[in-house]
């Protein structure tokens, strides 16, 4: 079975390094490419998932923004099955005015060193509580190209999905303080998990995995 990884923000296979899946599962990762000017989501979920095999049963496994992708190629593609991990399954409502204000601060040109940058309010928001996943969110910030973070945060307050695609399957953390657990309806919550717990909470995020990719006949 194939199952095709979409990490979040602008991050890597770097992100999913602890988990331990089963050797069944032939895994593989979206890259992320750089956005073209004004694309929409859906135009940009369409080329993503080129990189996709689709003459064979495959699987998606999205976190953060990776699973609003997941979502978006999920409506051109026909994946058997859909896991969202510490992220959204539709759009969180917020006001014109709010959306107007984010698209304000973002073409700030501080916007960019300022959300790169790795300090007391990311590591916090992030829940990055150790100095391992410190180390690692720092390199993800460092790594991330400045001009697709600011896309991608745009197009995701701004995502209006109303309904749920089939066949999904949302994990998520009551710690999370990206995407605050009171806002979305998960299937299934990890106490204590927060937006990085698919690293900090490696062995318990694997076996709800396996469980639910090899199930899958």
């Amino acid at each position: 079975m194939n199952v095709y990884f979409i990490s979040g923000l602008g991050a890597d296979e770097r992100v999913f390094t602890k988990l331990k899946l089963d050797p069944r599962l032939n895994v593989k990762y979206i890259k992320w490419v750089k956005p073209q000017k004004k694309e929409t989501l859906q135009h940009y979920a369409a080329r993503l998932s080129t990189q996709i095999d689709m003459s064979q049963p495959f699987q998606l496994v999205g976190l953060s923004f990776g699973g609003v992708v997941a979502s978006e190629i999920a409506d051109i593609a026909c994946p058997q099955q859909v896991t969202l991990i510490s992220s959204m399954s539709t759009g969180v409502p917020l006001s014109k005015f709010y959306q107007l204000m984010i698209k304000f601060l973002l073409m700030s040109p501080l916007s960019a060193p300022l959300l790169k940058s790795a300090n007391r309010l990311t590591y916090n928001y992030f829940g990055a509580d150790t100095p391992e996943l410190k180390k690692l969110l720092k390199k993800i910030l460092h790594d991330t190209d400045a001009k697709f973070l600011k896309w991608a945060l745009v197009r995701m307050s701004g995502w209006n999905r109303k309904e749920r695609i089939d066949n999904v399957f949302h994990i998520h953390g009551t710690a999370d303080k990206l995407i605050p657990i009171i806002i979305v309806k998960p299937d299934i919550v990890i106490e204590d998990g927060g937006h990085l717990m698919i690293y900090a909470q490696a062995d318990q995020i694997s076996k709800i995995l396996n469980h639910r990719l090899t199930a899958i006949d």
